[in-house]
Formats: structure tokens, C-alpha cells, sequence
């Protein structure tokens, strides 16, 4: 073994040199090293093209899918800069309102929000008026701001009327002519509509078979209106979509009010100069809120904004630091352990220069400054080639997307460069092949000259000692893990040091695995059982590979553990509308009750109805027309004993059972009135039960009320106080007792729709003189079973403008798809990583595989010695990962499945949760699919014959 000594100091320096000229002297020489290093890298990188661009791969992949990742995340974010063009185009301001208070606003309200008071009311704005025309408060507010003229502007729901078809398209009301509006509103062909019966169609509208030129039907508040097709245009809607036309004004009556132009709708200030902070606070005081170009893109400093919408502590600047903090550590150890096979065996794969380097005359440091260089050099580019990569990739999937859906809100919103995330993915990134490199690098120290120089590479001697420390290490993180994600707050950063803990330990035991592994070959046959020897004694080679697999299988399992979970707290939360495959139509009014009766009518027997009525009058007594005339609303009420009716129709008095069934209770407390055999039938009751109802009882699900057997029935009118909002003038007209049939709460099934608790026959409320009025329609099919999705698309097209048909589908999955792409692209990420390993293995091993050959091996033989050798690390990655992956997954559960409810009636708080699913399924076809390709494919890439050569050993 050569002996590596460390150089002495200068000669022929005087005793009394000054130190900070050897020190200055030392530098020199070491950025000189280090200079000759790099060189030396790069010359190298150009040489052995293969191998960088093995070892680009590594490090590029993985750092691409990091990036596209951010990259796609922060534009799908859109925060108030990204809306910009869509709220006001090339303007200086989105102005809305007025509301009758005082606004007091953050720069984006959108984000912080906005508040006002009745109680302050806001100045008169010079000029406007409720009544006015829209142009002319549209100048009013172009001289209350004292800018460039104010273009009204509005969006607006409506039907396309194709047949007896009626499609929902959506429009935005503007007149481009009195300014330009930029990519608010941009002309492609033809010209601006000079009326409400012209419009401009967009390409959203085209592909919901809007033509481009000639007439078409449309109709908004019941009334249809033939308008002209007179151009083709791109168009923004406030939020970033798309509409599917534009047009100049709304007829009255037809949508003006939805369309926001009116006594209350936004206006675009185009032209004049910016916005400032004192103007939009000046603004708020005429009831204005105002989204400000120059506010938005320069907020003012938090002291300048209202005391009430001040943040009140820095918890959420503090959890985005921890955030930030955490995801930058697990990141880098993440891309730490993806690209350490590159480096573990490109260093092995050196072996034999850096020994033939020792031999003359290099110093160990000079040794591992040659590997780390290396490192640098290809860190570096890859690190970069990989952002580029993933950043395009993105650019090319939004194109494509925008392309084929012009009505997503990427259509507009610019790709947003996360310049943030990468300053810390890229170092994080080189950092690692540079880490990853230092590894192998250590080992230089105890390189064995003679044997590397022979063709002898075998691991050192386990240390015993390791592994012990690493099973410590591993079962404290776990715990660690698994304790302080347990507690209601102010675990995060405990979870990160034990699952860093966690993950570091089960690394040192890996080696220690493969060793036992190693020692069980015997009982394999030959093929897997070199591949398990072999594995076992070049650790150095294995170890990398092993924990980049587990690395990746640990994400995966923890994040997918956390998706299902959510899922699953949803599922059982999920409060259905109806029963499943039950259909409903809200029917507000006699108009919509017309059009939805002859919508069922045209799709014949195809499906079954019956109309759900409320026991409630035909007005809502807090809406505009009891305000205005007062007159007494009808009420009927349940009466709990101990209970007064003023008590159970005033919600601010209301306690435990008080107010939980009437026509003032809105938690599910409303009494439906149904046909007996639908209520039969709905709430599956018995025969007794069912002859309960028919003798004029009433079936209740409302808790409070389960376990009551007769209900005393108040009904009669009432006056709202309007500002107070409580009963006032209460008239008892009469009171029943019912006999109550309870029946278990059905939220969770749907069996009472319409926010519903109880229901009785049209008989008994004929009987108790109860008003009713219909709310809604349940359709059903022929057979009484679930709507078809092709006759639910037909209804929703047949009934009339408000009607909006829903089906009760069950809890639909929002995560399948998520985690169909994570699987995917984890699998991806695993497999590249283990077959690139596996192709450096097999290279370095061209000798070994001479040698089988040699000796009669055949192809089939040397091909299921490549699979077994993918498939043996592929195998105890992924199997390590699931195992350490469930730890933080489990944890992760607590703080994002687990709630907390006040129950207003115990006074008690609640804990629901956590809820833990692990999907079993995809995981398991990770481990076992992955591995199983990896070896499929190192078979095939096996060539016919090996080069023969002669050994040494």
C-alpha cells in the first residue's frame, strides 16, 4: 500500500516569515489544484461521453421532474399579478361596486378580503345613479377617479338554443369600441357587435357549437333573442378563463342583472395614471373596491394597511419558513440518494486510473479533489439541463393544453418561472452529485493499489457497529415521527428531525441487509444467487443504488398514504344530495316549474317524477319583498317540550332541540312534504311505521328529535325585524301533535334532499292547513333506478334557463387520476434509476461476464444473471422504502385527517379522525412491477456474446 503524506511547508523561509504570506501562498496553491481539477473534469466529460451522459440522466431526471413540478404549481397558483390582464387588460384599475357602507380592502381583496358596515355609510358617488344607463355611470367613474374614461363591464350566464337543446354558455358583457382593452377583449376577425343582438364569438364558444358567423338563439331569464354572429375574438373572464362570446350590452331583462351592469357592476379604468394606495383608500369611502395595477404590482407595507385586516401574529409567515426550511432539507437528501448510484459507480469504474494516479506520485486529496470535481463539473450541468428540461416540458404540456381547452384559465395566466425554488433546487441539486460523489471519494483514502491494479474490487469487512447505530437511529425517528405528528400543534419540526433521523438510519442498515441477503444466496438458484453474492460483496455499488430506490419508494408511499387518506376523509364526510342515482331539479318559481314540466314531458317515460314540496311560504321572509311591504310570512314550527315558539323561530335564543325542525331552520331541519309510498320507500320504514304515516304522522331525522313520540306543531305568521333579523309579531294560528316515526339521521344516504329533516303526506299538511310550496323535482328512472348520464346530459339540455338538473352520483374520486400520474411517474423515476445502475454495473462486470461465458455459460443464462441483478436491488429498495415510507405516511394522517367540531347542544368538542388508508394495490405493483421491468429489460439489452479476455486473477 503507497503511503500518501502530507506536504511540507515552504522551504527557505525565514523563522519570522509573516504567516499571512504562507497562508496567502497556501490559498494560491489550492485554488491552483483546484483549477488543474476542474480542467482535468471537463476534459474528462468530453472523453467518456457515455458515462456523463449515464451520470446526466441520473441527476437530470429527477431534478426535471422537481422542476416541472414547481414550475406547474406556481402557474396554476395564479396570485393577483397573473390576473391582471384578465381583470382590467392594458387599464390601470378594476373598479366594483358601490356597496352602501365603506369598503376598507387589502391590495387584492380577492386575497386578504374585504368588510363594510351599514353603519358607516359611504359618500355619494357625483353623477351616479341605480337608475342611470350604464355608459353614463361608467363616466361617472372615470371622473371620480380622475383618469381615462371607465368601460363597463360585466359576465354573464345564458343558453344556447339549438333545437329543443339548451346549452349553458357564458359571455362577457363589454364594448371593446369605447377603448382598447388589450388581451381583455382582442379582435381576430370581423368587428365588435354595435348592440345587444350582435356578438363576437371566442374559440371556448366554437367548441360548444357557437358558429362563426350567421344567426343563433339565445336565452337568459326566460326569454329568447335571435342574435348575429359578426366576428370571431380572444377574451378574458375576471377570474381567467375564457367566455364563449362577447357582447356590447344586455337587453333589459335578459341577464343585465347577473352581467354585473347596473346600479352595482365593475368598470376597467383605461388610460389617465396609476392607481395609487391613498386612491384606492379614497375609493373605498364611495363604497368602491378597487383592484389597482400599480397597488397590485407594488403593495404598500402592511403598516399602511387597516388595522382589521392586519395578519394578527406571523404563524403563516412562520409555517411558510418551516415549509420552505423542511422541503429544502428533504429535497436535497431526496436528490442526495437519486443521483448516488451515478457517482458511486462512476467512482468505481475510475478505480483503475486513480490507481494508476497513486502510483505517480498523487496525494490522496488529490485523488478525491479529481472525483469531486468531476462532481462539480457534471453536477452542475445536469443540475441545469434539468431545470431547462422539465421548465420546456411544462411549457409544451400548458400549449397543448390551452390549445385543446381555450376555455382553462392557463389560457390566461403566463408560465410563471418559480425563480425562488429553483435558487434552492439547483445547489440543492449540485450539492448532492457533490455529496453523492464525496462518498466513494472517502474510500480513496483505503484504495488498494495493487489489488484494483490486479482487477480485484471487493467491499471492506461489514462494521458491526454501523448497523447498530443506523436500527437506533431508525426506530427513535420513527417514533419520534410518529408521536409529535400525534399532537395538535407545534409538532412540524420534530417530524422533520425524526424522519430525517428515520431515513438516515435505515441507510446505515442497508449494507448490514445486503450482507444477510448475501448469506441466504444458497438457497437461490444460480442466476439470483450470483446476482445476491454479488450485490453483497461490491456494496459500494449496491448501497447507492438501494437507497436511491428506497428514497424514491418512501415519497411515494408517504404521499400516496396522505392522498388516500384525505380521500377517505372526504368519503366519509361526504354528504350526499339525494339517493344515489336520484335526480333533482330546483324549481324556484312558476316559470321554472313550467319549463321543467315540459322538459320531462319531451323525454317522454324516460325517466319518472315527483315533485318535493316545502312547508313554507311562497316568499323568503328575510329576501327584498317581505323588507319592503312587512307583511306577515307564514311559519310552521316544531315545538319540543320545553320550548315556546318565539324560542324555536328565533335562532339567536335557540337551544338544543329548540328550532330544529321548521320553516326557519335551515341545518337540515325542513318538513317535506311527499307521497306515503315515496316516503315509505325513501326512509325504508316498516309496515307499522309506514301505517304511521298514513294516519297523519310525521317521520323525523333530525337527532334532536329522535327520541320524542309525539311533536307538538305550531303554525301561524310572523314580521322580520329587519335589523335585528329576529321574529317579530308572532300569531299562533293553531297547533297539532303528530305522532313521530324516527328514523335514523339520512344525511349520509341522501334520502332527504332539499336540506330536509322530516317529512309528512300532502294529506296531513292539506289536514293542518300548512302552506307548501315546490321546491323541487326527484326523477328517477322508469325501473326506479339511477339516471343514465345520456338522459341526464338531455334534461340538463331541455329544462329552462335557472333549472339546473343534478344527479346523485355518490362520492366521486378527485385523487385517481393524481395518483395514476404519481404512480406513473414514480415508476418512471425507480426504473431509470435502477436500470442506469444496473447497465453501470453490468459494464464495469464485462470481465465477470467473459469469464460465465467462458466457462459455457449461455446467453439465456448471462441474461437471467443481468435480470436477477436489477430485480435483487430494484426488490429490496422498493420492499425498504414501503416499509420506512409507512412511518411519516401514518403520521402525516393526524394533522391532515384529523378535526375538531363544537356541538352547540353538549358544549363539547369533538375529534373526528384521523382516518388511514394505505393503498395497497398500487404500492405493491411498484415493488413488484418495477423491479420486474428493470429485469426484463436488462435481459434484453444483454449483446449475443461477450468480449473474451484474458484475466489477470
Amino acid at each position: 500500500m503507497t503511503t500518501l503524506m502530507e506536504p511540507k511547508a515552504p522551504a527557505g523561509l525565514p523563522e519570522d516569515a509573516d504567516r499571512g504570506d504562507v497562508k496567502s501562498s497556501r490559498l494560491s496553491r489550492w485554488r491552483a489544484s483546484w483549477r488543474v481539477a476542474l480542467r482535468m473534469a471537463r476534459r474528462d466529460v468530453r472523453r467518456h461521453k457515455g458515462r456523463s451522459i449515464l451520470v446526466f440522466l441520473m441527476v437530470a431526471i429527477p431534478v426535471g421532474l422537481l422542476a416541472g413540478a414547481a414550475t406547474l404549481g406556481a402557474t396554476e397558483q395564479a396570485d393577483a399579478g397573473d390576473l391582471i390582464t384578465a381583470r382590467m387588460g392594458p387599464g390601470q384599475a378594476l373598479v366594483q361596486g358601490p356597496q352602501a357602507g365603506k369598503i376598507q380592502q387589502t391590495p387584492d381583496p380577492n386575497q386578504g378580503g374585504t368588510g363594510w358596515s351599514d353603519d358607516n355609510p359611504a359618500a355619494t358617488i357625483p353623477g351616479f345613479s341605480a337608475d342611470a344607463a350604464a355608459p353614463d355611470n361608467a363616466a361617472a367613474i372615470g371622473r371620480l377617479v380622475g383618469g381615462g374614461p371607465a368601460v363597463a363591464v360585466g359576465e354573464t350566464q345564458m343558453r344556447l338554443v339549438v333545437g329543443e337543446r339548451r346549452v349553458r354558455v357564458s359571455g362577457l358583457v363589454v364594448d371593446p369600441r369605447v377603448a382598447d382593452l388589450g388581451d381583455k377583449a382582442r379582435l381576430s376577425s370581423g368587428s365588435w357587435g354595435n348592440g345587444p343582438d350582435e356578438i363576437v364569438i371566442t374559440p371556448a364558444g366554437e367548441r360548444k357549437g357557437l358558429p362563426r358567423s350567421g344567426s343563433v338563439t339565445l336565452s337568459a331569464g326566460g326569454t329568447e333573442r335571435s342574435v348575429q354572429v359578426v366576428g370571431t375574438a380572444s377574451a378574458l373572464l375576471e377570474w381567467g378563463g375564457m367566455p364563449d362570446f362577447v357582447v356590447p350590452s344586455m337587453p333589459d331583462g335578459a341577464g343585465a342583472e347577473s352581467a354585473g351592469i347596473g346600479a352595482s357592476g365593475s368598470w376597467v379604468l383605461v388610460g389617465g395614471g396609476p392607481v395609487t394606495w391613498e386612491d384606492v383608500q379614497r375609493l373605498n369611502t364611495y363604497g368602491l373596491t378597487v383592484y389597482s395595477r400599480a397597488v397590485l404590482e407594488d403593495p404598500p407595507p402592511e403598516s399602511a394597511l387597516p388595522p382589521e385586516l392586519r395578519p394578527q401574529d406571523s404563524f403563516t409567515q412562520d409555517t411558510g419558513r418551516m415549509i420552505a426550511v423542511i422541503g429544502g432539507v428533504m429535497l436535497f437528501i431526496l436528490t442526495t440518494l437519486l443521483v448516488g448510484p451515478a457517482f458511486a459507480v462512476s467512482a468505481t469504474r475510475q478505480r483503475r486510473t486513480l490507481a494508476l494516479a497513486a502510483t505517480n506520485g498523487a496525494e490522496t486529496r488529490q485523488l478525491r479533489r479529481t472525483v469531486l470535481a468531476q462532481a462539480l463539473v457534471l453536477g452542475v450541468i445536469s443540475a441545469l439541463g434539468g431545470v431547462v428540461l422539465g421548465t420546456l416540458a411544462v411549457r409544451a404540456g400548458l400549449w397543448w393544453w390551452v390549445s385543446t381547452h381555450p376555455e382553462s384559465s392557463f389560457a390566461s395566466i403566463a408560465l410563471d418561472i418559480p425563480w425562488g425554488a429553483f435558487a434552492i433546487l439547483v445547489p440543492c441539486a449540485v450539492l448532492s452529485a457533490v455529496v453523492a460523489a464525496l462518498l466513494p471519494s472517502l474510500r480513496l483514502g483505503r484504495l488498494d493499489i495493487i489489488g484494483v491494479m490486479r482487477g480485484q474490487s471487493v467491499s471492506p469487512r461489514l462494521n458491526k457497529v454501523v448497523p447498530v447505530v443506523g436500527l437506533v437511529l431508525a426506530l427513535v425517528g420513527g417514533a419520534v415521527v410518529l408521536s409529535a405528528a400525534q399532537q395538535q400543534a407545534g409538532g412540524d419540526f420534530r417530524v422533520a428531525v425524526g424522519a430525517v433521523g428515520l431515513v438516515l438510519g435505515t441507510l446505515l442498515l442497508v449494507p448490514a441487509i445486503l450482507v444477510a441477503f448475501g448469506a441466504l444466496a444458497a438457497r437461490f438458484p444460480v442466476a439470483p444467487r450470483i446476482a445476491i453474492r454479488d450485490a453483497a460483496r461490491h456494496r459500494s455499488r449496491s448501497t447507492p443504488t438501494v437507497a436511491a430506490i428506497l428514497a424514491g419508494v418512501v415519497a411515494l408511499t408517504a404521499f400516496s398514504i396522505g392522498l388516500a387518506s384525505d380521500t377517505k376523509q372526504q368519503m366519509a364526510t361526504y354528504q350526499p344530495q339525494a339517493l344515489p342515482g336520484e335526480g333533482t331539479i330546483y324549481t324556484g318559481d312558476t316559470e321554472t316549474q313550467l319549463a321543467v314540466g315540459a322538459a320531462l314531458g319531451k323525454v317522454g317515460g324516460a325517466v319518472r317524477s315527483t315533485p318535493l314540496l316545502l312547508v313554507r311560504g311562497p316568499e323568503d321572509p328575510y329576501g327584498p319583498s317581505a323588507a319592503d311591504t312587512q307583511r306577515p310570512q307564514p311559519f310552521v314550527t316544531g315545538v319540543p317540550q320545553g320550548c315556546t315558539v318565539q324560542n324555536t323561530l328565533d335562532h339567536s335564543a335557540t337551544e338544543g332541540a329548540c328550532g330544529a325542525l321548521g320553516t326557519l331552520s335551515y341545518d337540515n331541519g325542513q318538513i317535506g312534504v311527499l307521497p306515503a309510498r315515496e316516503i315509505k320507500a325513501r326512509l325504508r320504514l316498516t309496515v307499522a311505521q309506514g301505517r304511521v304515516i298514513d294516519e297523519g304522522g310525521i317521520a323525523v331525522g333530525v337527532p334532536a328529535l329522535a327520541k320524542v313520540p309525539t311533536l307538538t306543531v305550531a303554525h301561524g305568521t310572523f314580521v322580520i325585524d329587519q335589523s335585528t333579523y329576529s321574529p317579530t309579531n308572532v300569531v299562533t294560528t293553531a297547533t297539532a301533535k303528530l305522532p313521530v316515526v324516527a328514523v335514523a339521521p339520512t344525511g349520509r344516504t341522501g334520502a332527504m334532499p332539499a336540506q330536509t329533516g322530516a317529512f309528512v303526506t300532502p294529506e296531513t299538511a292539506k289536514r293542518l292547513g300548512w302552506p307548501t310550496f315546490q321546491t323541487m323535482v326527484l326523477l328517477h328512472a322508469p325501473d326506479g333506478g339511477a339516471i343514465d348520464e345520456a338522459t341526464e346530459k338531455q334534461l340538463d339540455e331541455l329544462v329552462g334557463d335557472e333549472g339546473g338538473l343534478y344527479v346523485e352520483r355518490g362520492f366521486q374520486r378527485y385523487d385517481e387520476k393524481v395518483m395514476k400520474i404519481m404512480m406513473a411517474v414514480a415508476a418512471l423515476l425507480l426504473l431509470i434509476v435502477t436500470l442506469i445502475s444496473t447497465a453501470l454495473s453490468m459494464a464495469e462486470q464485462q470481465a465477470d461476464s467473459g469469464t460465465l461465458a467462458a466457462v459455457g455459460a449461455t446467453r439465456r443464462t448471462r441474461r437471467a444473471f443481468a435480470a436477477a441483478q436489477a430485480m435483487v436491488v430494484g426488490f429490496i429498495g422498493a420492499v425498504l422504502g414501503i416499509a420506512v415510507g409507512l412511518v411519516p405516511g401514518i403520521a402525516i394522517t393526524y394533522p391532515l385527517t384529523r378535526s375538531y367540531e363544537y356541538d352547540s347542544v353538549t358544549g363539547v368538542d369533538h375529534v373526528t379522525g384521523p382516518y388511514l388508508a394505505i393503498p395497497w394495490t398500487p404500492l405493491l405493483l411498484v415493488v413488484l412491477g418495477v423491479p420486474l421491468l428493470a429485469g426484463a429489460l436488462s435481459a434484453l439489452a444483454i449483446r449475443r456474446a461477450p468480449a473474451m479476455t484474458r484475466r489477470a486473477d
